[in-house]
């Protein structure tokens, strides 16, 4: 039989993997390197990798990430790939001279797409097609309508070719190509399915194969594509971020439909799916405990620095944390998503909660609970528990992940949670013994001593999933949604294996931790995420309740503390001037945000001020205020937790310098550490 391909596209900008909107609007989603893993891992039938940034070059550097592209290119990149990925890999973008194809192979593609060379440069193109064969180059269009007809784009959509779409693809044919993908420009991350002038308008006889691409969310809309003998392969870039095993199910799903394409098969069932890291590179990362280690002056000269830009609405950064885009008018993605979510009317939620219940009805089990619900004890679970038990009317399970860090108030708010809300509640504590250890390895490593919080938070609740056999695990807030307008509010993002280990682990699973500092695979058993196997099994779901919910943090605390007596600390923070959030752990607004300031330049203020600015509640001017005066503090929390883990504030911060990043900061032998600050003027 022969089958045809389901292609996941994977776009990259700045070096960022970006979530694309007609072909102008980018979201960063993270680094490219965890989710093409995951595809790989998933034996998708091809891999397409497209550069849509104006430039080859990347500087995306990373200290505290494991998969760190760092300053590098495109050709790197896709060296690095090919070492991991076993799917076909097709790549694109500024590909100009007969050099910058042989480099690409060289690094490992298999085949090369080709855009604005097919028409501005034939030459190259048959060339190309003697060389290394007409399968491996392929011509990419981009279509868009104009007036009242549609014509081909290059340049992302920038550029007019007059042609149409019919003698578009003659004009490839001629040429000699051996693949054509089209994309819609107009349909681009619209979730509304293929454009149909594309589906009605390609030819049945043609001899080589067509990709159709853009717009594809829900199983039908493949179903239709995959139906016209035209269409040999249909591709889709967006919808494969956004869920747990994303590709296999919507595979499973089609062929369900309309039996055309190869069985879905797991490589995690053969191939390790946690990252490998060697004795050799195990040892560099915790070179930085050693006491004769420190940071390397030369790096901090001030040739390496970047003037940052910041958002013109609210205060965030270019260089952050979380994965940043702006629009062109200077408006951060963060803003632009806060922007339209507002803008849903009460209808629309009404609807999603319709979507809520639905999905809680398929996924009834056969347990004595209808859920899980992931609490901390904080405000924010307080909302969850009860958005499931009195808007949903389901009886969820409690399950909570006790890192050792809590502060009076949230533990006490915490374990208050299954009288106030009458629900059974598990909690996970692990060896104190090993969360000390994992604690410092964290810091020396990461700069960041809550990983086992944070891989912790997103493992347990999992792991009580597949062992009572319950099917459906609600969350919270989508937090990089929230703060970078990271997905669309039509996206509805879900909790998955990617996510967690990109951003709340740095690229760094639980097998890292093995032999250091003697650690066992066993002590390790509680970071240990269910395999795929496991998961597609169960048809585990993890759903975000800030993506089907009107999410205002601020509004939801002050209705946990009128319904259910939430406490909030009696004490002002150092780091922010918020006094209800975070109550989970006394690092987080503490000494573990303060690293946040230590590598990027600004912290946990900054980030509550722009939420707050986002919602009318401050003005800019007194956000910039208030960050200036709190993001750079050092809190005193530091003094527990190096008595915690038996290390002296001086080893504290020769280990912090090694994380800050020179586009930010530079060094001055007389004042010390100097960075940029925001006035009041906008201007820096």
């Amino acid at each position: 039989m022969h089958y045809k391909r389901l292609i996941p596209i994977v776009l990259l900008k700045d070096g960022l993997l970006v979530r694309s909107q007609l072909f102008k609007f980018h979201q960063a989603i993270g680094d490219p390197i965890p989710t093409i893993k995951r595809l790989s891992d998933w034996g998708v039938d091809e891999i397409i990798l497209l550069n849509i940034g104006m430039t080859n070059n990347f500087d995306s550097r990373r200290d505290d990430k494991w998969h760190n592209i760092g300053q590098s290119n495109f050709n790197n990149l896709i060296t690095k790939i090919s070492r991991f990925c076993f799917a076909p890999l097709s790549v694109g973008g500024f590909i100009r001279t007969k050099n910058d194809l042989k480099e690409l192979f060289n690094c490992g593609a298999d085949k090369c797409i080709m855009n604005s060379s097919i028409f501005e440069n034939q030459s190259l193109v048959k060339w190309a097609v003697k060389e290394y064969g007409a399968q491996s180059i392929v011509a990419s269009l981009d279509i868009k309508a104009v007036k009242s007809t549609y014509k081909i784009f290059t340049n992302n959509g920038n550029k007019l070719v007059n042609l149409n779409l019919s003698e578009a693809i003659q004009y490839c044919l001629d040429i000699g190509v051996g693949e054509i993908i089209i994309s819609s420009i107009d349909y681009d991350g619209s979730t509304e399915g293929y454009d149909p002038y594309i589906l009605q308008n390609i030819p049945n006889d043609l001899e080589i194969p067509i990709i159709i691409n853009s717009g594809a969310r829900h199983t039908n809309h493949f179903v239709e594509a995959l139906k016209k003998e035209s269409i040999q392969a249909v591709a889709a870039s967006n919808i494969f971020y956004f869920t747990e095993l994303s590709y296999p199910i919507i595979k499973n799903k089609i062929n369900k439909k309309v039996n055309l394409l190869r069985k879905s098969k797991l490589l995690s069932d053969l191939i390790e799916r946690e990252p490998k890291y060697s004795d050799i590179d195990k040892k560099n990362l915790l070179s930085k405990g050693n006491k004769d280690k420190f940071f390397d002056k030369k790096k901090f000269h001030g040739h390496l620095k970047i003037k940052p830009k910041y958002c013109k609405r609210c205060l965030y950064p270019s260089l952050s944390a979380s994965p940043m885009q702006f629009n062109n008018e200077g408006i951060c993605m963060g803003c632009k998503i806060y922007e339209r979510k507002s803008s849903i009317n009460e209808g629309e939620f009404n609807n999603r909660k319709k979507i809520l219940l639905e999905i809680a009805k398929k996924k009834k089990s056969s347990s004595n609970y209808d859920c899980i619900v992931s609490v901390s004890g904080g405000k924010d679970s307080y909302y969850q528990t009860h958005y499931v038990k009195n808007e949903l009317n389901l009886n969820p399970l409690l399950v909570t992940y006790n890192g050792n860090n809590f502060t009076k108030e949230g533990w006490d708010n915490l374990i208050r949670m299954k009288d106030v809300f009458k629900c059974d509640h598990i909690i996970v504590s692990p060896s104190v013994d090993i969360l000390k250890k994992l604690n410092k390895i964290a810091f020396i490593v990461m700069g960041d001593m809550n990983w086992h919080n944070h891989i912790g938070l997103y493992t347990a609740a999992p792991r009580v999933a597949i062992q009572y056999k319950i099917p459906l695990i609600f969350w919270g807030e989508h937090g990089y949604a929230d703060l970078c307008g990271q997905f669309s509010d039509e996206d509805f993002p879900e909790m998955n294996y990617r996510e967690r280990l990109e951003h709340a682990g740095r690229g760094f699973d639980w097998n890292f931790f093995v032999d250091i500092d003697k650690i066992t695979s066993k002590d390790m058993f509680l970071w240990k995420y269910p395999s795929d196997k496991e998961i597609l099994k169960l048809g585990l779901r993890q759903i975000y309740l800030g993506n089907y919910v009107k999410w205002e943090s601020n509004n939801h605390l002050k209705m946990m503390i009128e319904k259910y007596n939430f406490k909030v600390s009696d004490k002002k923070f150092e780091r922010t001037y918020r006094r209800g959030s975070n109550l989970d752990d006394i690092y987080e607004n503490g000494i573990h945000d303060y690293m946040k300031y230590i590598k990027f330049g600004y912290g946990r203020c900054t980030d509550h001020a722009s939420k707050d600015i986002r919602s009318g509640l401050i003005s800019r001017e007194k956000g910039i205020d208030l960050i200036n005066s709190m993001d750079h503090i050092k809190s005193k929390d530091l003094y527990r937790w190096l008595d915690y883990v038996g290390m002296t504030e001086k080893e504290f911060d020769r280990i912090a310098d090694h994380f800050r990043d020179p586009r930010v900061w530079t060094w001055n032998e007389k004042s010390g550490w100097e960075r940029d600050i925001i006035t009041a003027d906008k201007e820096l």
